[in-house]
Order: structure tokens, then sequence, then C-alpha cells
């Protein structure tokens, strides 16, 4: 049976880096000063039944930018399909809870050079567990999955810009009735980078010849996905 990939079922370095980067205490006192961070790649969170009540520049008479609205409505697809992404590859760095002044320090001090690297590897693995036919990926391709994941995660990858940081205000709902729903910040950190410079930094990841071999089967997968690893990246 095909595996499902989700976004916590990382390997244990994976688990690691989640904890470390992603979850930082706001306040000892109360779980609401928690400030939770969170890569996304494919679709935002659609189990939450929300309304937005405010967003970056609205007092002003602002309106939401187009890569901002269609994230929201479909996820980085839907950014990559405009014309200003198109040949790029696109990332959203997401950072939710309800103080508004760490939620913005983050993402100013959200860099390229720091912190791109996670985005990316995400987005990697993902595709690993997309790409098993019948196994997991440490069954379907042996020690070159990991090894590939610790080159992406360590990776320099040259090219990433970061392009736009916004903020929404969304009233996040409890139950159906949309009732007694608390409200958060959610600010969003928009990266892309072209896609030849991008593909060309992964398929040299997987040039990793991992120790032990794999098997005749394992190889067979290996060289499946390496010919096929940007179909639906």
């Amino acid at each position: 049976m095909r595996p499902e990939f989700h976004p916590l079922s990382y390997s244990l370095s994976t688990a690691v880096l989640w904890v470390f980067f992603f979850f930082i205490p706001l306040s000892c006192s109360s779980s609401r000063g928690a400030l939770l961070l969170q890569t996304v790649t494919e679709t935002p969170k659609t189990e939450e039944a929300y309304r937005i009540t405010d967003f970056e520049g609205r007092a002003e008479g602002g309106e939401m930018p187009l890569w901002a609205r269609e994230y929201l409505e479909g996820g980085i697809r839907g950014i990559e399909a405009l014309d200003a992404y198109r040949g790029r590859y696109v990332f959203i760095g997401s950072g939710e809870g309800d103080n508004f002044n760490a939620l913005r320090h983050w993402s100013r001090g959200f860099t390229v050079y720091q912190d791109f690297a996670l985005l990316a590897a995400q987005r990697i693995e993902e595709r690993f567990y997309h790409g098993a036919e019948y196994y997991y990926p440490d069954d379907e391709y042996g020690q070159f999955f990991a090894a590939s994941m610790r080159r992406a995660y360590d990776g320099e990858y040259y090219g990433a810009v970061k392009e736009a940081v916004f903020w929404i205000k969304k009233q996040v709902f409890e139950d159906e009735n949309q009732e007694n729903g608390a409200e958060r910040y959610e600010f969003l950190v928009l990266v892309s980078i072209e896609k030849s410079d991008f593909e060309a930094q992964v398929q040299d990841m997987l040039s990793v010849n991992p120790t032990p071999k794999p098997t005749k089967r394992q190889e067979s997968a290996i060289q499946r996905l390496r010919e096929s690893f940007f179909e639906n990246f």
C-alpha cells in the first residue's frame, strides 16, 4: 500500500529540527503565548473553519496581494501559476499565534541564508514520500533516503529570494456553528527560486552514494525517482 505523506511523519533528524526551529515559547505562564511556526508546501490548512477579520494594509484602504489570495485559496500551486512566478518554485513559511510583535520579529528575521534550507528540505522530503510506490522511503530507497535528506537539510541553496511578507488576522472557529472563535495572526513569508537553479542543486544532492549500498530493488526505485523527481514537485 502506498504511504501517505504526513507533515509530522519525518525522520528523527527532521523532528529535532521541527522542535528546535518551530516551537518558540514566548510566555511560561500561558500556552496562548506560544508561537507555532511551520513550512507550508502544498496548501494551507483546510480542516479548520475560519474567517479573515483583518489583514496588512486594510486600515489604509489596501487590498490583499494576489499571491497571498492565491495561497489562501489554493496553496503554492496557485502562486506558481501566476505570470510573476512562472519558471520559479515558490515556498511559504508560516507563523501563527496571538503575539503580533513576536510574529513580526520572526518574519523580519527570516533570511534565505539561514531559513530556506528547511523550507526546501521539507518539500524534497514530501516528494520522497509521494514517490514511494509500495513502501515508506526508508524501505523503498534504503540509506539513499536518509543520506539525501541530510544533504537537503544541510544544503546551501543559491538563488533563493525572499519576495514578500504579509500578515492576516483570522477568527478560528472550534465548531461547525462558527461560534466562539479565537482570533490569531498568521504571518506568511514568500520565497521563490528559479526552477533550473533549484533543480540542478537538488539533482546534485540526489547523486549521493550511500552506505550500505541499496539492493537491486531499491536501486531501481532510486533510478525511477531521480528521473521523475520534479514531476508534480
